[in-house]
């Protein structure tokens, strides 16, 4: 199990994250949702120790994450995280010579779905291919917990939902997938659990099976955890 435990983050007297609190558990697909600023990503590069804590701690399986635990954990952002001069057949190459775990046929069948150029350098690509190749690379690296900051910008709708359903085809049992994205709609089928941050802070936990049951959507959901009200059109015509 992935834990954050009571994390705090400021960015000099702005407080980006507070007293947040987030189990993942093996198994579990779940979509971290909210407004841009809402902590999310900030969220994520804690989790990776890519930013400094400053309070609370972030466990694996009971024990701080630290030096080769990481290589249990994948981090899929729109950053990149690609060698410009290296072609999608050597970045396999180079992984697989480095992780003992990477999935070299996943990571054939991921290239194969997003048609990229086995023998193109990377700095040659597009970004939304390129984007790509960061998907390819982070899904197929044996990882436990893989965390994806919105890994479909740039993407045509077709290729969100077919990679999406992809993505749930190919997960094992021991994986657990942790998604920050603005795609609520598109990806409420695929996901086993909702969690809503709103300026820093967890509002809302839900499996998607009890939202089900509640006869609640994700989107409803959401708004109703932020505290989100619909405007009144009418109160845009005055003075108009």
């Amino acid at each position: 199990m992935l834990s954050v435990q009571g994390i705090w983050k400021y960015y000099g007297s702005r407080v980006a994250l507070r007293n947040v609190t987030l189990t993942l558990k093996r198994g579990e697909v779940v979509g971290l949702f909210g407004a841009n600023g809402a902590g999310k990503s900030t969220l994520l590069k804690t989790v990776m120790g890519l930013l400094n804590l400053s309070n609370g701690w972030v466990t694996l399986d009971d024990s701080p994450i630290k030096g080769n635990t990481y290589g249990k954990i994948a981090f899929i952002t729109e950053e990149g995280s690609f060698f410009p001069d290296m072609t999608p057949r050597d970045h396999g190459e180079f992984y697989a010579a480095m992780l003992p775990r990477f999935n070299a046929a996943r990571y054939g069948k991921l290239l194969e779905f997003f048609a990229l150029e086995p023998d193109k350098k990377a700095r040659t690509l597009s970004k939304g291919q390129r984007a790509k190749l960061e998907i390819a690379v982070g899904m197929s690296r044996g990882a436990d917990y893989i965390l994806m900051d919105e890994p479909f910008l740039g993407k045509d709708l077709f290729t969100r939902r077919d990679f999406l359903k992809l993505m749930i085809s190919i997960i094992q049992p021991h994986e657990a997938v942790l998604i920050a994205t603005h795609q609520i709609e598109e990806i409420e089928m695929f996901i086993t659990r909702a969690v809503v941050l709103h300026e820093g802070v967890v509002v809302g936990d839900i499996l998607m099976d009890a939202l089900g049951e509640r006869g609640e959507g994700l989107v409803e959901f959401i708004k109703k955890a932020c505290g989100y009200k619909e405007p009144n059109a009418a109160d845009w015509l005055i003075g108009l």
